[in-house]
Formats: C-alpha cells, structure tokens, sequence
C-alpha cells in the first residue's frame, strides 16, 4: 500500500530525473562544442567536377570567364558570383567567388585571349557542392542569353562544367555556435524543470499547512493509507470515502463536503488547452482542475470518475 509521506516524497521531486538528464544532455553538448572550437587541420583534396570526393577541395586556376549568375546573401548582404573557371588543360567548371576580393584574372575584363597562354595557375580552397536544378537552369539562362541561342541544356551542362562546383564562398564547417545554442535550449529545459518543481513544492506544502491549520490533515492522511483508496492513475487523482486527491499539477487534497460545484471543461486559465479537465469549485469559491485527459481512451475512466464525484456531493 502506498503510504502518503512516499507520495508526498514523489510529487515534490517528479521533474528532478528529467532535470538531472536534460543536465547530463547539455554537459555532453557543450563538451562536443568545445571540441568543435579546438583548431584542426583540414585536408583538401584535388577537386573532381563529376565527383565528390571529400567536402573540401583545392584545385588550380587560371582563369574566369562571367559571372554568369550573381547573387546578394539575405544576411550580411555579400555579393558573391558563379563563374567558368578554366583549371589544367582548359578543364572547365564552375566556381563561386565573393565579388569584392577575385584576384583571378576574367577573360575580357582583366586579359584577353592572346594573353591566356602567358597566364600562371592559382590554387583555390573551397567546399564541394552538388549543382542544383535551380542554379543550373540559372547559368543555362545567362548562357543562352550571352550567346544569344539556346545552346544551354542540362544535358550538355553536366558534361561540360560537371555536376558539381566549387564553393569558396562557404566557410568552413564550425557547429561550436550550433552546439553552443542548442546546449543553451537544453539548459533552459533544466532551469524550467527545477523552477515548475519548486512551484510544485511550495504548493504541496502550502496545501499541507492549510489542512493541518485547518485539523483535517491527520484525518486526510489516514483516508489516503485506508483499504478504501480508489486510484486513477491515468488521471493522477485518488479517491477517498470523504476526500479527493490530485496530483496532475501539486497535491490538492478537497473534500466532497467543500464542494459546490461540479464541471467539465476544455479551458483552463482562460486559454484554449486540448486536455479536458474536471472543474471542483468549493463552497469559498476556489476552482481546482483535476484529471486532465487528451486521449479518447481514456474517456471511460474520466467519465466513470466523475459520476463518483457528483455522487459524493
């Protein structure tokens, strides 16, 4: 049999477990970020238009030809451009380069094609990237309307310029600042829980206090240790022969004697909720809400429950 003191224990300390694992959640988050933080070296490998072979990549440069598309980032309002890029012997592919710092040559801009043979290659950092359907219809489009002819295709895109480019706009990969705020996310869930459980604390003790002024505390506590004891455990609430007591929120102890009123509701607090809930108002004019339930399977216990009360009263 369940004692009250065991129960008393159990509702002032629920959300603790959570507190410690949400706890534990965090102090593993925030290790992984600072592991993220430490500097590591980063191996490129050779760059491979129709392959990935590793997420960054180096590759020689000789020279541009566009932009063919240019783009302004939404957030710090960069304006980068994808070009064709011509690496080692004339291979062709696509680049994307910060407009405001290119130090490769652009054919028709900075050379022309006399000068092309006298050029030295440049080696490029960046991070490999699949090529989009909307990008390539993009420099399929400036293609076209630079040669004034639908020559673009996705076809012969893929087998001139590859199905992938190189992106030396993208930083480096760094999730510290992810982590960071996720292990942040998770530490308001532990702060929350201990908060909630010391509302719940204080309700439970104030409740207390009011039946033991009151010199119905004994009384209630030998009803709760008795053989008569009804437990709906799905709707956290015990029945007495002459009290009821809740524990989805506190510990509120009311006895039928006190009670006045009798209602079902879907509201709480004023505000919309999908639970249903019990409504107790007692003859002082204090509303309780008691066994909260969302499921419909649990109508037959909720209903069953409260034609018990109503009886009682």
């Amino acid at each position: 049999m369940e004692t009250f003191d065991k129960k008393i224990k159990q509702i002032k300390s629920r959300r603790i477990p959570l507190a410690i694992i949400m706890l534990m959640i965090a102090a593993v988050i925030f290790i992984l970020a600072i592991i993220e933080l430490l500097p590591k070296e980063i191996e490129y490998v050779e760059f491979r238009k129709d392959r990935k072979l590793g997420n960054y990549a180096k590759t020689t440069v000789y020279y541009l030809m566009g932009p063919l598309v240019q783009v302004k980032d939404s957030k710090d309002g960069i304006i980068s451009g994808y070009y064709v890029a011509v690496g080692k012997e004339n291979d062709m592919f696509i680049i994307r380069l910060k407009e405001h710092n290119i130090e490769i040559p652009i054919l028709g801009k900075d050379i022309d094609e006399n000068s092309i043979d006298s050029l030295e290659g440049r080696e490029l950092l960046g991070n490999v990237q699949l090529s989009s359907s909307s990008l390539r219809s993009a420099l399929n489009n400036s293609l076209n309307n630079i040669y004034n002819e639908k020559i673009a295709n996705n076809n012969n895109f893929e087998k001139v310029f590859g199905g992938y480019y190189l992106d030396t706009v993208i930083e480096v990969e760094n999730n510290a600042k992810n982590l960071f705020i996720l292990d942040i996310f998770f530490i308001m869930i532990v702060i929350m829980c201990l908060f909630i459980n010391k509302y719940i604390r204080k309700n439970v003790d104030r409740n207390l206090n009011k039946l033991k002024a009151k010199g119905k505390l004994e009384e209630a506590i030998k009803e709760f240790e008795g053989e008569k004891l009804i437990s709906y455990k799905k709707l956290k609430v015990y029945l007495s022969p002459n009290y009821i007591f809740s524990y989805c929120v506190g510990f509120d102890i009311i006895a039928f004697k006190d009670i006045k009123q009798v209602t079902v509701s879907k509201k709480v607090f004023g505000s919309s909720n999908k639970n249903k809930y019990i409504i107790i108002t007692t003859k002082d004019d204090i509303e309780y809400y008691i066994a909260p339930i969302s499921k419909k399977r649990h109508k037959f216990i909720f209903n069953e429950l409260l034609t018990k009360i109503k009886e009682k009263i």
